[in-house]
């Protein structure tokens, strides 16, 4: 680990405070990076750090911040490095092996964010079975890091229907429609435009999504970047869903408020 650092141009200092302070424990060295304590051994001011030259609370976390993006790119290197490719991948980033940096994806889409936003959601929503919800969107994030992209894509598709069959099934149970409930979520798509909860144009997005989502494969796409944007698919569509609800429901399911 040494050598291989020094080849890959990190710092003397760097190298050397790892090896000697740390025995190279990735674990330890990753949280004093982030928190900064890594350059400041037993110091009290910022003129005496391991670097030898003056750097301050800004500096050093700028400096944090380059040296583990150094060390996640180089990590991707490694025998067991894919996963981390696909993980940071879902992340909103690729890998540049030569310069040792994370590259943003196209636009400014990352799973993890759009995750989160839906998360939140699914709490305010009240949802009743948003446990089976987080469990898809677990399932195919695990699933795209182990880069198994066909079984994420179907739990990426899982996400969308389980959302569909929720806010279906509860709209039903409050008896504000004498449409009766279909099975299937193509029926219950058209189900949700039928009772006014989806647009027509609102109708075609979830059918063209839903058959994105489910359709084979799509040449010249390969089957990662099917997963990655299948995932992403689902989440944002499943904010939509659940922004819609939340209005939905507090006006008796039947009309929406003006925002």
């Amino acid at each position: 680990m040494y050598q291989y650092l020094y080849e890959h141009d990190f710092p003397d200092w760097f190298v050397t405070h790892a090896r000697s302070h740390y025995d190279f424990n990735w674990q330890e060295i990753l949280v004093d990076l982030r928190n900064t304590r890594f350059f400041y051994p037993g110091y009290c001011d910022h003129m005496s750090n391991i670097t030898g030259k003056f750097l301050d609370e800004q500096q050093a976390a700028e400096l944090s911040d380059f040296l583990i993006e150094r060390l996640a790119a180089l990590a991707t290197t490694l025998s067991q490095g894919q996963g981390l490719v696909n993980s940071l991948q879902l992340d909103g980033y690729q890998v540049d092996t030569q310069r040792l940096c994370l590259v943003p994806l196209e636009g400014p889409v990352s799973a993890q964010a759009e995750e989160d936003a839906l998360d939140t959601l699914l709490r305010i929503s009240g949802i009743r079975n948003s446990g089976t919800v987080r469990k898809h969107i677990s399932d195919a994030n695990s699933l795209f890091v182990q880069g198994k992209h066909h079984p994420s894509l179907n739990e990426s598709r899982n996400i969308l229907q389980a959302l569909i069959d929720d806010i279906s099934i509860e709209t039903d149970r409050q008896g504000a429609h004498s449409l009766k409930l279909p099975g299937g979520t193509a029926n219950r798509i058209r189900y949700l435009s039928d009772v006014g909860f989806l647009t027509t144009d609102e109708k075609a997005a979830f059918e063209s999504a839903w058959g994105a989502l489910s359709g084979g494969s799509h040449p010249g796409v390969s089957e990662r970047d099917e997963a990655r944007i299948g995932l992403i698919l689902a989440l944002e569509f499943g904010q939509l869903l659940l922004l819609k609800f939340v209005n939905w429901s507090k006006n008796h399911y039947k009309k929406f408020a003006t925002q």
